[in-house]
């Protein structure tokens, strides 16, 4: 891989695509920082999901969460919503006079 700044790449731009079109790769950099990076396309269709994987991570992502929630109603049973029981837990420590920290009015 190789290093360029932006004034080799406004130098020398057709040089640099024909070496990254033909496999190349590129970071380019301005005061040792890297910016961006040029690549083939193939290489960028690569590093590029597909959409509709990208959902059917997504839903198996969210799939997992649900299985994990009934997992845990079933191994903690409540009659409370996890909501209910925030609440309901938040007004007993503010009944005995614990704070709960600086915004606590703001989101009451």
């Amino acid at each position: 891989m190789r290093t360029v700044t932006p004034l080799d790449l406004r130098q020398r731009l057709g040089q640099i695509l024909d070496a990254a079109s033909a496999g190349e790769r590129f970071v380019i950099e301005r005061a040792h920082r890297p910016l961006a990076m040029l690549v083939s396309v193939e290489d960028g269709r690569r590093l590029d999901d597909d959409a509709d994987e990208r959902r059917a991570r997504r839903l198996a992502a969210l799939e997992r969460l649900e299985e994990l929630g009934r997992r845990s109603a079933e191994q903690y049973p409540s009659a409370l919503a996890a909501c209910e029981a925030v609440r309901r837990d938040r007004d007993e420590h503010r009944a005995v006079g614990g704070s709960l920290g600086p915004d606590e009015s703001s989101h009451a």
